[in-house]
């Protein structure tokens, strides 16, 4: 549940995209490809460096409106469903001195989120445009699946730091570059990296690294279309 602290980032949101779209704007569907993965680091061992676990494919999607502040910026604000995690290599024993297996285990965390960016065109030619854009996203956890969550691999470090002290609330930064196609389709690509933890504990700091996909689809432009 959010508490009134946390429910600061979503209001400021809100209210954000309430000017940015209080009057025309352009508006459609996304849907989303994640390359996520999640870094650890023990702050107590900086010599230690940073771990990295290994791409998981995740998926998610949402919906976007879109306000032109002039003819080079605009701003954009999208709700979505976005899944993340990461995928962790393990060798394990089913039966004592029986065969060892390899397996991929998925680690998958499910948000609601809220992404504010501010895009800049780059180009613009009769079929095709193209812009970057610097975005934040917040990210409100709702629920995460761990198949690594077993003995003995969670009486090892950093899995046994993790019980349940997920943060709920995350905030990252999300720099995307775009094509865009009859002013109607959207590719986009993009990094998301936290600008907060997911998780922090005394020997422990843990951060989504993400590379983002998406496919955006102007709603208006459709009917336009039929017309």
């Amino acid at each position: 549940m959010l508490t009134r602290a946390n429910s600061i980032p979503f209001l400021v949101f809100l209210f954000t995209g309430n000017l940015c779209f209080g009057q025309s704007f352009d508006y459609g569907i996304t849907a989303i490809y994640n390359s996520s993965t999640q870094t650890n680091t023990d702050p107590t061992l900086p010599e230690d460096g940073t771990f990295q676990w290994n791409y998981l494919g995740a998926w998610g999607a949402g919906v976007y409106a879109l306000k032109d502040l002039s003819s080079k910026f605009a701003t954009n604000l999208s709700l979505n469903f976005q899944q993340k995690g990461y995928k962790e290599n393990a060798q394990v024993g089913y039966v004592p001195g029986g065969p060892v297996y390899d397996e991929q285990l998925e680690n998958k965390f499910n948000y609601l989120n809220a992404d504010l960016s501010l895009q800049y065109q780059l180009f613009s030619g009769p079929s095709i445009a193209a812009d970057i854009g610097l975005g934040i996203e917040y990210s409100y956890l709702l629920n995460y699946d761990l198949e690594s969550d077993f003995f003995p691999i969670n009486s090892f470090y950093p899995v046994n730091e993790y019980q349940d002290k997920w943060e709920n609330n995350n905030l990252s930064i999300l720099p995307t570059i775009s094509l865009i196609f009859d002013q109607a389709t959207t590719f986009q690509f993009g990094f998301n990296g936290s600008l907060s933890p997911v998780l922090k504990t005394e020997n422990l700091i843990v951060k989504n690294w993400i590379w983002t996909f998406r496919l955006s689809q102007s709603v208006p432009a459709i009917f336009k279309k039929d017309d």
